[in-house]
């Protein structure tokens, strides 16, 4: 009997734990109604629209710094690519000014930080 309860409660200490692993890293939800894949610690939200395509970075729910990141940006649609150069734009943006996503079209976004470390995200626009 002490051994049941034993375990019953090792098993309701680790589901307690549980939900603060799963958002160990943030919330997952896009905050500019983009797209949002993770790629290792940095969260990368994907912004098209008629101006332009914009991508914003975070970590644990704190913008990044664009201005610490070259980007490029690289669309794969009818069997053709397209790329462009991801600006910082202030903040944690970066923006590609006038590049059009087209529809079923295969983004990735790759980022080199100062250090030499890249970072890829693919995404599949609709």
């Amino acid at each position: 009997m002490k051994i049941d309860l034993f375990r019953t409660g090792l098993a309701a200490l680790a589901l307690a734990a549980l939900p603060a692993t799963a958002f160990a890293h943030g919330s997952m939800k896009p905050q500019h109604g983009g797209l949002v894949q993770m790629s290792g610690e940095t969260l990368i939200e994907l912004v098209t629209g008629p101006k332009g395509v914009d991508v914003y970075l975070s970590e644990e729910d704190e913008p990044v710094a664009a201005a610490g990141y070259t980007a490029k940006l690289t669309q794969t649609a009818a069997g053709k690519k397209t790329e462009a150069a991801l600006k910082a734009a202030g903040g944690n943006k970066l923006s590609a000014p006038g590049f059009k996503a087209a529809k079923g079209a295969k983004l990735v976004v790759a980022l080199v930080d100062k250090s030499g470390a890249k970072i890829f995200a693919t995404f599949q626009t609709k």
